[in-house]
């Protein structure tokens, strides 16, 4: 890829969820989100890219303006298709899904908030309709760090024609889920047939590739500084202090939550 990488954000699900039920801060609300696009197309002035045109950048096909970005949701919640997609079609913001096939169709248990039911079979092939592509996030959101070769297998090549076979569509992109990944899992979404692969704070390369996170604690301003690109460096750095990066989140600010 000539000139700067563009911005790839992470999202999961969309949903008013209490912090007690939420405290990885993955839902954000749909009310959020829908600020949050329009801050980053119509305030910053960010152009939005389709998946295909992510790939022909990152392969040096085609040029995209500096202000280019790639929205992208983790895991495959059913909210996504409820409550994001006809907001991102609405404003013509493209995004790409990751889901596991092996999770298709889940139901939270008794531990986890109803926002946590999974898309099945149909709500996927919805999500293209909407303009939304579908991306591979692993057979079962297992770490793949210091996964055996078999289970490795069964993550990305497997995971991968399952998918050809449901959906009728080959996956082109590869996201890790919780963003953990080693040179055995870089090699396997390599060896798999996918283009390319996305972490989150901690990338390597193509296969490991860097992203902002957007949650539920973001306010307007939080939002707008990840939006730099010197944001993913303080990020890194400062996630290898806990107590300085918990800190300086105090002092910038959190989006009230439900208890």
């Amino acid at each position: 890829m000539t000139g700067p990488t563009p911005l790839v954000l992470m999202y999961h699900g969309v949903a008013q969820v209490p912090r007690s039920l939420d405290p990885a801060n993955i839902f954000v609300t749909k009310e959020a989100i829908s600020h949050q696009i329009a801050r980053l197309t119509e305030r910053h002035g960010f152009r939005p890219l389709t998946e295909a045109q992510y790939l022909a950048a990152l392969a040096g096909e085609r040029s995209v303006p500096s202000n280019s970005c790639l929205v992208t949701f983790d895991d495959g919640y059913a909210s996504v298709l409820d409550e994001a997609a006809p907001l991102l079609a609405a404003a013509r913001v493209p995004a790409i899904c990751y889901v596991s096939p092996g999770l298709l169709g889940a139901q939270p248990d008794r531990s986890e908030p109803a926002a946590s039911a999974r898309l099945d079979r149909d709500g996927v092939q919805a999500l293209r309709e909407y303009g939304i592509e579908i991306g591979c996030h692993s057979d079962l959101h297992a770490s793949m760090r210091g996964m055996s070769a078999e289970r490795l297998r069964a993550a990305t090549s497997v995971a991968r024609e399952e998918m050809k076979a449901l959906f009728g569509h080959t996956p082109r992109t590869f996201a890790y889920p919780y963003g953990d990944h080693d040179a055995a899992a870089r090699a396997a979404v390599r060896e798999a047939g996918f283009e390319c692969a996305f972490a989150t704070y901690e990338g390597y390369g193509r296969f490991a590739l860097p992203r902002v996170d957007i949650n539920a604690t973001d306010t307007p301003f939080t939002f707008d500084l990840k939006l730099r690109r010197l944001y993913p460096f303080v990020r890194r750095s400062l996630g290898r202090v806990p107590v300085v990066r918990r800190a300086t989140h105090r002092v910038v600010g959190y989006a009230p939550r439900q208890p």
